[in-house]
C-alpha cells in the first residue's frame, strides 16, 4: 500500500490587486511589426513595452512622450502591476479621440479589458502640424476633453466598467490667476476627470522643446494605481514621487516649463482651481501630490448626501458599484415569495437582500475603504408585475482625510 500526494491544480489567481490596474492612451507614431495604432496591449513591466518597440529611442526619434509614461507608471505603481495600452494618431483631435464615437480607440480599450481597468490616463503628443488656440490661457482642446472625458465615464458606468480619468494638462499659462476654475466649470460638472499639470522640471528640459510643456500623466496614474481607493494621492507617509537614486522629480514643475519653486505664491491658487500639481514641504524631503482634485465642485446637500468630489471618493463608490453587482447579479430572475395579503415584499426577503449589500459594505469596511455602510431594500418593491423591480438603496460613510493641521503653541511659565 502507497500514499500517493499530488499537487493540486490552482483556481483562477488571487495574486494582485484588482483596484491598480490601469489604461493609458497615448498619442503616438506606430512601429512597423511591433506597436499598431488603435491596438489594445497588456503590459506588466517597461520591458513589455519595449519588447513593442517603445523604448527611449521611440520618444526622441518620433518628439513624443510616450515611453516616459510608462515607465513613470511602474516606478510608483510597481513592476507586475496590469497596465493596458494604446497609441493613437497624431493628427486626430484629442476631444474627439476620447469621444470615441466608433469604438476604435478608449472605447475598444475598456471593451478588451473586459472591465479590468479602474483607472484611465490620456497622454497628449499631437501632430507636428498642430497649432494649439487657447481658452483663458488653457489649449481649448483640454478643456473640451474634460467633458468628453466625462461622457466616456458616463459609457464605462453604463456598461459596468466604471473609470477614473486623468487627463494630461499640457502647455498651460503659468499665472495661475488666468487658468479657469476646474472646479466650477459653466455646465460641466466633470466628477471622474482629473486635469494633471505636473512635470519632473529636469526631465523635461532634456527634451525637445516641443515637448518641454508636457505632464507626467503616467507619475500620477502610477500613484492612483498604489494607492488604495480611500487613499488621497497626497498621503504624505506613502506618496513621495522623487527618487534621489533615479534623479526622478529632483525638482518639480508644472506644464509651463516652470519650477514649482518659481511660482510658490500661486499653489494656493491652483489648488483652489482644482489643479494637480506636485509641490513640496519646508523641512521634508521629496515632492508630493497637492490633493486628488476632480474637475467638480464640491457639492453636499442638506440631508449630508455629498458627490464625488475626490479621486478616492470616485474610487471608492466605483469599486462598491462593482462588488455590489456582483453580489446582486446571479439574483436576477431567481423566483422570491411574497406577502399573499400584499402582494410585497416579506420581512425575511428584505432582511436577505439588505444582508447581501451589508456583507459587501462589512468587507470594505474591514478593508479600511469605507467607514460604514448600510443597504435598504423597499419592502414596497413589486416583483409581480413587470419590470418586477427590486428597489434597493445604499449609502455609505467615506474615510476622512486631514486637509490641514491647525495648532497653537503658547509659552507659559508653568504647565
Amino acid at each position: 500500500m502507497s500514499v500517493v500526494i499530488t499537487v493540486g491544480k490552482p483556481g483562477p489567481s488571487i495574486i494582485g490587486n484588482s483596484d491598480a490596474v490601469s489604461g493609458i492612451v497615448a498619442q503616438g507614431v506606430a512601429v512597423v511589426g511591433k506597436a499598431a495604432i488603435g491596438k489594445v496591449y497588456e503590459l506588466y513591466q517597461p520591458e513589455d513595452a519595449e519588447a513593442l518597440g517603445i523604448d527611449a529611442d521611440y520618444d526622441t526619434t518620433n518628439k513624443v512622450v510616450v515611453y516616459r509614461h510608462i515607465t513613470e507608471f511602474y516606478r510608483l505603481a510597481g513592476k507586475g502591476t496590469k497596465l493596458f495600452f494604446m497609441l493613437v494618431p497624431q493628427n486626430v483631435t484629442f476631444p474627439n479621440i476620447i469621444e470615441d464615437a466608433m469604438a476604435i480607440y478608449p472605447r475598444k480599450l475598456l471593451i478588451e479589458a473586459k472591465g479590468e481597468i479602474r483607472q484611465l490616463a490620456f497622454a497628449f503628443n499631437p501632430a507636428p502640424t498642430y497649432i494649439p488656440t487657447f481658452t483663458t490661457e488653457v489649449e481649448s482642446d483640454l478643456l473640451l476633453a474634460i467633458g468628453e472625458a466625462q461622457a466616456l465615464y458616463e459609457y464605462s458606468a453604463q456598461t459596468f466598467r466604471p473609470v477614473s480619468i486623468i487627463i494630461e494638462g499640457r502647455n498651460i499659462n503659468e499665472t495661475a490667476a488666468n487658468l479657469p476654475n476646474l472646479r466650477d466649470l459653466e455646465g460641466l460638472e466633470a466628477t471622474k476627470v482629473s486635469f494633471c499639470i505636473a512635470q519632473d522640471y529636469a526631465y523635461a528640459g532634456s527634451l525637445d522643446v516641443s515637448n518641454r510643456k508636457f505632464a507626467d500623466v503616467g507619475t500620477l496614474l502610477g500613484t492612483v494605481a498604489k494607492c488604495d481607493v480611500a487613499q488621497n494621492i497626497g498621503d504624505h507617509t506613502a506618496n513621495n514621487i522623487s527618487n534621489a537614486t533615479k534623479s526622478v522629480f529632483i525638482t518639480a514643475g508644472i506644464s509651463s516649463h516652470t519650477t514649482i519653486a518659481a511660482i510658490e505664491s500661486q499653489w494656493a491658487t491652483l489648488d483652489a482651481k482644482g489643479y494637480i500639481f506636485a509641490s513640496y514641504e519646508s523641512g521634508y524631503d521629496g515632492h508630493y501630490w497637492n490633493n486628488d482634485h476632480v474637475c467638480a465642485p464640491i457639492v453636499i446637500d442638506a440631508d449630508g448626501i455629498m458627490n464625488e468630489h475626490s479621486i478616492s471618493l470616485g474610487r471608492t463608490t466605483d469599486k462598491l458599484k462593482r462588488l455590489l453587482r456582483a453580489a446582486l447579479l446571479p439574483k436576477v430572475k431567481t423566483k422570491q415569495p411574497v406577502d399573499t395579503q400584499t402582494g410585497k415584499l416579506p420581512v425575511g426577503v428584505v432582511k436577505y437582500f439588505d444582508s447581501l449589500g451589508d456583507t459587501i459594505m462589512k468587507q470594505m469596511e474591514t478593508k479600511e475603504e469605507i467607514s460604514g455602510g448600510k443597504t435598504y431594500t423597499d419592502p414596497n418593491s413589486d416583483l409581480i408585475t413587470p419590470p418586477k423591480t427590486l428597489n434597493v438603496a445604499f449609502s455609505f460613510v467615506p474615510y476622512g482625510q486631514i486637509g490641514e493641521i491647525k495648532g497653537v503653541i503658547n509659552i507659559k511659565n508653568q504647565l
